[in-house]
């Protein structure tokens, strides 16, 4: 099975507008366009205000939902979209193996 390629987006918003924003964010379909799944969106405290997690089919549904859905919202300043690879398999069960796999590559 493939796993999507996932995303995490980061959002600067408007303080002004930021209620009605987080708002918006939060009613997004859990398929905002084709190839494209929304898992989460997560208010964050810091430098940035949201956070955004999805997957897509690639990188150009990807950025196509980052500036015709998130970008077009009214009250997102900014996005910072992180491109993320997660870790398959568990390491749970051979937590030793990794760890002297690495060592020997050092």
């Amino acid at each position: 099975m493939e796993t999507l390629p996932e995303y995490l987006l980061l959002l600067k918003l408007d303080k002004n507008k930021m209620l009605e924003t987080i708002d918006t964010l939060r009613k997004l379909p859990s398929k905002p366009q084709s190839g494209v799944d929304l898992e989460h969106t997560m208010n964050i405290f810091g430098t940035w205000h949201v956070a955004v997690w999805f997957s897509s089919d690639n990188s150009a549904q990807a950025i196509e939902f980052i500036n015709k859905k998130i970008g077009q919202i009214p009250g997102v300043v900014d996005a910072f979209p992180v491109a993320t690879f997660p870790h398959m398999g568990s390491t749970k069960e051979n937590p030793g193996e990794n760890r002297e796999e690495s060592e020997e590559s050092i």
